[in-house]
């Protein structure tokens, strides 16, 4: 069916009778920088109890060393 409508098809949709514009692009891809550098900061944030977990283990051994003995 051809219709003559002075709106370009290419950009409305008509949905239930009215012209609707099309939902808007997805935003584009990040760079691969900004993946590296999200993915290290999801990695950091993501091991944080493993790491104050492990300072403190190293913390207690160095104070068992130095005031354990007599």
């Amino acid at each position: 069916m051809a219709t003559y409508d002075q709106l370009p098809q290419a950009r409305v949709v008509r949905s239930h009778g009215q012209y609707l514009t099309p939902p808007p692009a997805p935003p584009p891809e990040p760079g691969m920088l900004a993946q590296q550098l999200r993915g290290a900061l999801a990695l950091a944030l993501g091991l944080w109890p493993l790491t104050a977990a492990l300072l403190l283990m190293v913390g207690l051994f160095v104070l068992v060393g130095r005031f354990g003995s007599p």
